[in-house]
């Protein structure tokens, strides 16, 4: 058996799907329970992986003025 290694999804569905881990993240970080840090962990692991993977804009004829 293999798996399908190219994705095609849209802007607006990972946008849902960081929406959503971001959601399942703050409800988590509210638990008491200490068996949550793995799903934690795997949760921000992916987040980082979608941030890094953003390619970031900044104009390149005028200066960038962050904020």
């Amino acid at each position: 058996m293999s798996f399908n290694t190219n994705f095609k999804m849209g802007l607006r569905e990972l946008d849902i799907i960081e929406v959503s881990l971001r959601q399942r993240l703050n409800e988590l970080s509210k638990s008491t329970s200490k068996d949550h840090h793995l799903e934690m962990s795997e949760i921000r692991g992916v987040l980082g992986n979608l941030h890094n993977q953003k390619v970031w804009y900044r104009p390149k004829s005028s200066v960038y003025v962050g904020g």
